[in-house]
């Protein structure tokens, strides 16, 4: 599959490798995650931050890479490799013969050294830090934003419709949190910013275990941002992407998706509906903890869905412009989890996303079971009645999705599945 991983990528990971870090079997599994997100379009995760967030490169080592490449600042000594070869696999050392003659020193062949780097350019610290915070994240880092005051910026870590979100430090608490600045081109509304602030200010109020709550809202020069709680974790699309074919584990599907039903039931009765539930907005803790980000944050989606992905997970009402309520949330939750347990998204037959939101005007409701003939029936059932056309035939508030899905005899996970092969793909993620 043809890729354009950036040059300064391809350095990177080789440079970890070299350096000791990492191994040459992680280095070419992210690079297969690159080409997986490179494939289905929109956000696309630098080799760094793939590594670092999989655990198999620190962040620490990961900017110290970057300095160099960018500033050229020296690595330390490369770290010998580690065997490779399975305990179970060993096969025990026999105990040396003594040796007969005595041993002739032999020189030692001369390790080729490496040509010199080339010298960096010069550039301001500012535009430095910028190169490697980006080289983490792989997005677009204002040199604007390394100034907000009361936070320092570490990371990029991720980026939505409403913004690009970092990692920070919040230093009156000295506590790790994800900032998320608004887009310069939103705020030149001044109805917009004014209505943002106020439902996010409204959002900070809300306070449930399945939601990442808001922390602060604020501005600094002209930029307008809001922090939340840090989820040291995995987005939900990145856990689908390490399973064979993207299916999920069943039981531990569902029980991630009853607890984001439980989030959204909470907003419901709080009067308050998401608008853009999709994979990439779900976070999930190694302990199997899930939270759900942007609740009441959301604006002006219709704009967004013949644009971006959103078009695979938007209800059919809001597709034609019609006001949602939380059976919309219902249906965008239902094709998240048809995406989960089956590797595919609905109706993803290839096309610009307005040809994905007429299909889901017309067709009817694909049945899971036809994607993945091992699941369950009821699961099924219950996937096809959340994705309904006609809202009224959907399951009327959340509350009753979590009813349906606890009543299922597998809702319990099993130990955390093993990881699947580096080389296993999706089998169509047509854009």
């Amino acid at each position: 599959m043809a890729t354009n991983i950036p040059e300064e990528q391809l350095r990177f990971s080789q440079l970890a490798v070299k350096q000791g870090w990492i191994q040459p079997e992680q280095a070419r599994a992210a690079m297969e995650l690159t080409r997986r997100f490179q494939s289905r379009g929109g956000e696309v995760p630098s080799i760094a931050r793939i590594l670092v967030n999989k655990g198999w490169l620190g962040r620490k080592q990961g900017e110290q890479i970057l300095r160099h490449i960018h500033n050229g600042e020296p690595l330390p000594a490369p770290v010998p490799a580690a065997p490779t070869v399975p305990k179970a696999l060993e096969v025990p050392k026999a105990r040396p013969a003594a040796p007969t003659i005595p041993a002739i020193a032999t020189p030692a062949a001369p390790i080729p050294k490496s040509p010199p780097p080339l010298p960096p350019k010069p550039q301001p610290k500012r535009d430095s830090e910028s190169a490697i915070l980006k080289g983490m994240g792989a997005l677009v880092l204002s040199k604007e934003l390394l100034e907000i005051k009361g936070y320092k910026i570490d990371s990029v870590v991720g980026e939505g419709a409403m913004g690009i979100v970092y990692k920070a430090t919040q230093l009156s608490m000295d506590r790790d949190v994800a900032l998320k600045v608004l887009p310069p081109e939103r705020t030149k509304d001044s109805k917009f910013v004014e209505e943002f602030l106020t439902e996010a200010r409204n959002a900070g109020r809300l306070n449930h275990p399945n939601l990442i709550r808001v922390h602060e809202v604020g501005k600094s020069g002209s930029l307008f941002y809001y922090s939340m709680e840090y989820i040291d974790g995995q987005r939900l699309d990145e856990i689908m992407d390490e399973y064979s074919e993207g299916r999920m584990d069943v039981r531990r599907a569902v029980l991630i998706f009853s607890q984001v039903a439980s989030a959204l039931d909470y907003g419901f009765r709080a009067g308050i509906i998401h608008h853009e539930v999709r994979p990439n907005a779900v976070m999930v803790t190694p302990d199997g903890h899930a939270k759900l980000a942007d609740l009441g944050l959301v604006k002006d989606e219709q704009t967004r869905f013949l644009t971006g992905e959103n078009a695979y997970y938007v209800a059919p009402e809001q597709a034609l412009g019609k006001p949602g309520d939380t059976r919309s949330d219902i249906y965008s939750l239902g094709c998240c989890l048809f995406q989960a347990i089956t590797g595919e998204r609905p109706f993803d037959e290839g096309g610009i996303p307005k040809e994905v939101m007429m299909r889901r005007l017309q067709a009817a409701v694909p049945n899971p079971q036809q994607f993945n003939p091992k699941l369950p029936p009821e699961l099924s059932r219950i996937v096809m009645r959340m994705m309904q056309r006609d809202p009224a035939m959907r399951f009327q508030n959340p509350g009753e999705v979590v009813d349906a899905l606890k009543k299922l005899t597998f809702s319990t996970p099993t130990a955390t599945p093993p990881k699947t092969s580096i080389t296993a793909t999706r089998r169509r993620f047509k854009r």
